[in-house]
């Protein structure tokens, strides 16, 4: 990793030394920048190998600036870091990448800027000369500006949902623009199944990868610093990438060709995450496999394929606690309902029960594991007799006193407890534990 003459140096000094930069609306809107903050700066031209990271407030980033920089990680970490002032040309032998912030970072570039690629969201970037890019420029998220004075110059150029300006453009291969004129084929289309935004195949057959389908994707890869097209012939990945790309995030096993996406590599992306299960190859998913899976997290039984779903998978999952709705209705039953409820990580609620599924006994059951969530909107709708059900939890034991006093306290259960508990050395126990309650009802008798 190269660098020039890149320094820091503080905002005050940057507008004394380039009073012009105040005359920028982007560079004054940050209303939070104190003078003591900090821009990295070439007084001329510039030159970095590798990927170059705009998003210098983030922490990540600092430590990667102060290997750069040659500088002491935690003289970095302390500093606010807001911007970058070129006032040459820049070349970046890798992409040039800002991901990160709403209103992000502020950069200026005096001259050109030559690089593989440009990535460019929540910045708020000014480039005087042109942009030359050996692959794409992209730039996207609404809060983010580019105002390039020169021409873009790249074989792949897309902006999405992005102030991007410029004064022209050289784009042999692939335009988009969607705050301007999009050629019919060059439009996304609407996956339902996914709610994705497809991209055009005629972006994607540029690809080196055909498994890339959206723009979030290509943009997930430029910042990796990937090459893309298949122009480029960038050098080919063996096995120890894809393991390394998986190992990093589990959901580059979707990018993987077929020949790497061998069942060892799969099952690493699963131990990571059940959901890495939808990148899978088929062949993989066995009735076994998806039973290990839920095992592990019973959340697990919503990506499994629906042919591999059975009820005794169902009863597993309900073991390790999950959403009720997650489970196929057809696999309903009051017994499934309450070990949901009973190894569930959040409070039952009958909300997530389906009406024809409520019953006077389903609601006894739910009172008794601690149940409150909608229990008295669900007996008026359905017309159940609250005390009724109340009461003959109260007749179950003694031991549900708790749940009768703690969540269902009132004249009519404490007197009917009291009918049928009053002789029992228990009973006090609860009216001392309770016995804040029973006062401001006037049922100082019982105590």
């Amino acid at each position: 990793m190269q660098t020039s003459n890149f320094i820091l140096a503080t905002i005050a000094e940057i507008k004394t030394k380039y009073p012009f930069l105040i005359e920028d609306e982007k560079f004054d809107c940050f209303e939070d920048w104190r003078d003591e903050d900090f821009f990295l700066v070439s007084d001329g031209n510039a030159y970095f190998e590798g990927n170059f990271c705009l998003d210098l407030y983030e922490n990540e980033e600092k430590k990667w600036l102060a290997k750069s920089l040659k500088l002491a990680v935690k003289k970095v970490e302390g500093l606010n870091i807001v911007g970058v002032f070129v006032s040459g040309d820049f070349s970046v032998s890798g992409c040039i990448v800002n991901v990160y912030g709403e209103y992000g970072s502020y950069v200026f570039i005096g001259g050109n800027v030559n690089c593989q690629s440009m990535l460019l969201g929540g910045g708020h970037v000014k480039i005087k000369g042109n942009i030359v890019a050996k692959e794409i420029v992209m730039t996207d998220y609404h809060f983010g500006s580019l105002r390039c004075l020169g021409v873009i110059n790249s074989p792949v150029f897309i902006v999405d949902n992005h102030d991007t300006r410029f004064a022209e453009r050289k784009n042999e291969l692939f335009y988009y623009n969607d705050r301007d004129e999009i050629d019919p084929k060059n439009e996304c289309e609407y996956d339902d199944e996914t709610g994705d935004e497809i991209m055009s195949n005629e972006l994607r057959k540029l690809l080196d990868n055909p498994l890339i389908e959206t723009f979030e994707e290509i943009s997930s890869e430029l910042t990796k610093g990937e090459l893309l097209l298949k122009a480029s012939n960038s050098p080919a990945k063996n096995d120890d990438y894809w393991h390394n790309r998986v190992l990093s995030n589990y959901e580059d096993l979707k990018f993987v060709p077929s020949q790497y996406k061998t069942k060892k590599l799969c099952e690493l992306a699963l131990n990571i995450n059940y959901n890495a299960l939808h990148y899978v190859s088929k062949e993989f998913i066995t009735p076994e496999l998806c039973e290990s899976l839920v095992k592990k997290n019973g959340n697990a039984i919503c990506v499994i394929p629906d042919k591999f779903v059975t009820k005794e998978i169902c009863c597993i999952a309900t073991q390790n606690g999950f959403l009720l709705k997650r489970i196929p209705i057809r696999f309903w039953s009051e017994e499934m309902i309450l070990l949901v409820f009973k190894n569930g990580k959040y409070e039952p609620d009958l909300n997530d029960v389906y009406s024809q599924f409520i019953t006077k006994n389903l609601l006894v059951e739910y009172i008794k594991i601690g149940g409150s969530l909608r229990f008295d909107k669900v007996c008026e709708i359905k017309e159940i007799d609250k005390l009724l059900i109340l009461k003959t939890v109260i007749d179950s034991g003694i031991q549900y006193l708790d749940n009768i006093f703690g969540n269902h306290f009132s004249k009519e259960t404490v007197e009917y407890a009291f009918s049928v508990y009053k002789d029992q050395k228990e009973w006090n126990k609860y009216v001392q534990k309770y016995r804040q309650k029973f006062e401001p009802l006037g049922l100082n008798e019982y105590l």
